[in-house]
């Protein structure tokens, strides 16, 4: 678990650079959702017992540093239309 935690805030932080464009903050909760979601699932089957519940899991995401992701005004200005 300690190459796993890192790994997965740069993947997040790289998701959130690319993805949290204005008018996408729905889909980015959700990937974040989905995300954590998965990692409790996957963190729990290690054994025939919970090694980890909700209160678990996010003390470890706070020792982490990993934080939701948030949809960020940008920097310099696009004109899509």
């Amino acid at each position: 678990m300690n190459r796993l935690m890192p790994m997965l805030k740069r993947k997040l932080d790289g998701i959130g650079n690319y993805f949290a464009l204005p008018d996408n903050s729905l889909s980015v909760s959700r990937i974040y959702g989905h995300v954590l979601h998965s990692l409790y699932k996957w963190l729990n089957r290690r054994s025939q017992k919970r090694s980890f519940n909700w209160v678990g899991l996010k003390e470890m995401l706070r020792y982490y540093r990993i934080q939701p992701l948030t949809v960020r005004k940008r920097a310099v200005p696009a004109d899509w239309y």
